[in-house]
């Protein structure tokens, strides 16, 4: 399929088949979807693969029973976090220093302001710091007023996972298989089972597998663009 093919091909399927999904076409989506645009490249996704398991029905369990997760052959859980930006971010300088040293733009960036952004502490004072210096500047020229909180930070990592998730999705697509995005979950429950701490959360859950009849449920309805779609 063309890519436009696969934007009008890709539905929510709720149900799915018995048939097997190869681990490649996984592997396949998962290595698409680490390729999705992110913030700074700091690329902040986890994903954690579920399959044929008792891990697997515990989560399905913790996805509320639906028909989606019930039936899915593969359960993909996307994590956004906020406490691997150093890592990623020592990672990725090594990497281009291999190839030239790094410009002083890029370090000051990496090393100076990225920490002023991402850093946070207990009680707070980073935040506060960065919500009076932002509105003080901002009275005088545009500037960038966010991340200022924790929250500030979690809305980052989240949009830029769920880029990611898309690349997944449209990946499956394309390889002639299905899948369906779920945000219906325990939350709690889910990061019990994969262990996680409070400097995670879960984007969503996506359910892959081959489409059962009846598997999507209706046609696809969508609202008038000129709704949603403004020109200036």
């Amino acid at each position: 399929m063309n890519f436009f093919d696969v934007i009008n091909t890709r539905r929510s399927i709720r149900r799915f088949t018995d048939s097997i999904v190869p681990d490649e076409v996984i592997q396949n989506a998962l290595d698409a979807a680490t390729k999705a645009p992110n913030s700074s490249n700091l690329q902040p996704w986890e994903f954690y693969w579920f399959k044929f398991s008792q891990k697997k029905a515990e989560l399905a369990e913790a996805c509320l029973f639906q028909g989606t997760a019930r039936t899915a052959n593969h359960l993909i859980v996307a994590v956004s976090r906020t406490d691997t930006w150093q890592r990623n971010r020592d990672i990725l300088v090594q990497q281009m220093q291999a190839t030239e040293p790094l410009s002083k733009d890029l370090r000051t960036y990496y090393y100076k302001i990225i920490p002023s952004l991402y850093r946070q502490d207990p009680f707070g004072l980073f935040a506060l710091s960065r919500f009076l210096i932002f509105n003080i500047i901002g009275l005088f020229k545009p500037i960038v007023r966010r991340p200022v909180s924790k929250n500030d930070l979690f809305e980052i990592v989240t949009k830029t996972t769920a880029l990611a998730c898309q690349n997944f999705m449209l990946a499956i697509t394309a390889q002639g298989y299905g899948s369906c995005p779920m945000e219906g979950f325990d939350e709690k429950r889910v990061k019990k089972i994969l262990k996680l701490n409070s400097d995670s959360r879960i984007v969503m859950v996506i359910g892959v597998g081959d489409p059962a009849s009846g598997g999507i449920f209706g046609p696809q309805f969508r609202v008038d663009p000129n709704l949603v779609i403004h020109k200036l």
